[in-house]
């Protein structure tokens, strides 16, 4: 089990002024760099990750760690992995204290959402740290509550992995599968033939945090057929 300190922040201006089609004047944040200074100074990325090895399978469930999940299309996404990684990370508190004290709706959907894509850029920069370390050229991320098949009532069982996550890396779940500090992830990351994305067995077209355009041919022809899309 390892913990990471000091995960880069990236957050690509253009990227986050079209994810929050932000416009100058509407909250406290006159110019789109204070907001994103505001943010490098609020968000601190830490994750913990555990090396861990698949087992036992069944035709929907596959044993992680010593701990069976059950999901088809994790199932058969870790159809050929061995070595994969289970991880969990976080934003901190500190962002989501000031955006739940701003006052400014607008501000506060500002802050939060920034938080959201460094967090999404924090795990695809674990994912390409662990890739060369172990010799691994693609990691995909699969994370309890992204499609039915993977429901968050599994989160537990990933959590369980870790022991004592507030002591680690400040992350707790709560009774109702809530993670706090809220602008937290956890996941599996695998090694993939191509790009794995649950987005696109997700019908949801609006989510802001797609990655992916939704194929229905994806799920016509099968989930062990996603692996090797995109």
């Amino acid at each position: 089990m390892e913990i990471v300190e000091g995960i880069p922040v990236i957050l690509d201006p253009a990227g986050v002024s079209e994810r929050l089609r932000f416009k100058p004047g509407r909250s406290g944040f006159v110019t789109l760099e204070e907001l994103l200074d505001r943010a490098r100074l609020l968000i601190r990325l830490r994750a913990v990750y555990e090396i861990a090895y698949t087992g036992a399978r069944a035709e929907d469930s596959v044993e992680v760690a010593g701990v069976v999940f059950c999901s088809r299309i994790l199932r058969r996404n870790l159809d050929r992995a061995r070595k994969v990684f289970p991880f969990i990370m976080t934003a901190g508190p500190e962002l989501e204290a000031a955006a739940g004290s701003s006052g400014d709706l607008v501000e506060q959907y500002y802050l939060e959402e920034t938080a959201n894509i460094a967090l999404g850029e924090g795990v695809s920069w674990l994912a390409k740290r662990l890739g060369v370390q172990w010799g691994l050229q693609d990691l995909s991320c699969m994370d309890p509550g992204s499609l039915e098949d993977w429901p968050i009532t599994e989160q537990p069982k990933l959590f369980s992995i870790f022991g004592d996550t507030e002591k680690l890396i400040g992350v707790r779940l709560t009774e109702s599968l809530l993670m706090i500090p809220r602008k937290s992830v956890s996941g599996i990351l695998f090694p993939s033939e191509g790009s794995f994305s649950s987005c696109k067995l997700c019908d949801r077209v609006a989510c802001p945090s797609r990655k992916a355009p939704f194929d229905a041919g994806v799920i016509k022809t099968g989930p062990g057929s996603a692996k090797r899309q995109e």
